[in-house]
């Protein structure tokens, strides 16, 4: 008789965390019998409510609360021991770097992190994971994730091929200490929401031009409520994204709406905290920025795409939009969506980024039925012009 495959969930308790078991807790995502959940965080209290929040009845999978400090090497290696996948949802990932994923391989287990940026993977090749026979998917997020395997499904709604892509990125939202301890760490490193890049450079046929593109302040987009700030940073998940779809050209716009946010980040550009009282300090003043710009409104995070392309010869264009009140949720739903492929064999051994192994058209389908997702559409032709006037 087959053994239960077990899915350990490391980090249970965050945000993300809480989405990723929500989803895999639920039964519409297994073809199979769920699979045993191992939930995972240091406050055993706090991952006891987790679970109890959890539906039950027939089909529920059966789930394991064990308390896990991830700075114990023996209590790491326990956890992750008897797990098929272990997915990773702690944070700051930065400060994390690779070790869950070493965990995992060492136990023979398959990995998966909803953040897992690009240093991660550069320490993960130094694994040799194909010739262990294991497989790691990282970025399973909303950005980086979710923001470059939405336009891969968008290229296939009728542009035929794909020529030219904008991309405007961002919103208003509050930030989780791990989130903001993250967002200070990979600004020290060069980089912005953990993916490497570089500030006002776009891709244009066949790589990236540094000083093309310049912010642009106080102006309307479609698919944003606000007037918004259009920061350009060409990170290295999109020049993969342009690569990928054999673009000419790629603009890549971070948005932000409000003044604190974006003035907090400038004031943080420079070097790396000195020690963890620093980051904690600089991550609850990211925590701040964002309340400020909130300021008692409804959250709200839109992902807005317009391509180009030709087809028969012929000029098209398709545009599309993501809107969530909740970027948690939509994180924990593409954490959860890795962790099957990798259950089911459907990614091949070695280092992968979920944008890249994914199935865009299942993932775009299971996200676009979550509650907070409010819009996750492809708008093609004269129709794209009705849509950004407000018929959405």
């Amino acid at each position: 008789m087959t053994s239960t495959p077990v899915i350990g969930i490391i980090g249970a308790t965050g945000a993300a965390g809480r989405a990723a078991v929500r989803a895999l807790a639920d039964t519409r995502l297994w073809d199979t019998p769920a699979p045993t959940l191992r939930l995972g965080g240091r406050r055993l209290e706090a991952t006891s409510q987790v679970a109890a929040a959890l539906p039950t009845g027939d089909g529920m999978p059966e789930v394991d609360v064990r308390h896990l400090d991830i700075d114990d090497p023996a209590g790491l290696s326990d956890f992750c021991a008897g797990c098929t996948v272990l997915l990773s949802c702690a944070g700051p990932s930065y400060q994390i770097g690779d070790r869950l994923a070493r965990a995992a391989v060492e136990a023979g287990a398959e990995f998966a992190d909803v953040s897992g940026y690009d240093p991660v993977h550069g320490q993960l090749l130094d694994l040799d994971l194909p010739a262990r026979g294991r497989a790691a998917v990282l970025s399973a997020g909303i950005y980086p994730g979710l923001s470059a395997l939405f336009p891969r499904w968008l290229a296939g709604q009728g542009v035929g091929e794909p020529v030219r892509l904008s991309a405007y990125v961002g919103g208003l939202e509050e930030a989780t200490l791990g989130s903001a301890a993250d967002l200070v760490l990979s600004i020290g490193d060069g980089a912005v929401w953990g993916s490497s890049g570089a500030a006002l450079a776009a891709w244009r046929h066949g790589g990236r031009t540094e000083h093309q593109l310049r912010v642009v302040e106080d102006i309307e987009v479609p698919f944003f409520p606000d007037r918004l700030t259009a920061q350009p940073f060409l990170s290295t998940e999109a020049e993969r994204l342009a690569a990928d779809l054999r673009l000419a050209e790629l603009d890549w716009y971070n948005v932000f709406i409000g003044t604190h946010m974006r003035t907090a980040l400038n004031r943080l550009r420079g070097g790396q905290p000195a020690d963890d009282e620093e980051l904690e300090r600089s991550a609850r003043a990211l925590m701040r920025a964002c309340s400020l710009d909130v300021g008692g409104r409804t959250p709200y995070y839109v992902m807005a795409y317009w391509m180009d392309g030709r087809d028969a010869g012929e000029p098209t264009s398709v545009s599309g939009v993501l809107r969530t009140h909740d970027t948690f949720e939509v994180t924990g739903a593409v954490g959860a969506l890795a962790a099957r492929a990798l259950l089911r064999g459907d990614v091949p051994p070695g280092v992968h980024f979920a944008a890249e192994v994914l199935e865009p058209a299942d993932t775009v389908e299971r996200i676009r039925r979550l509650k907070s997702v409010t819009a996750l559409e492809a708008i093609t032709g004269s129709a794209s012009e009705e849509f950004e006037a407000g018929v959405l």
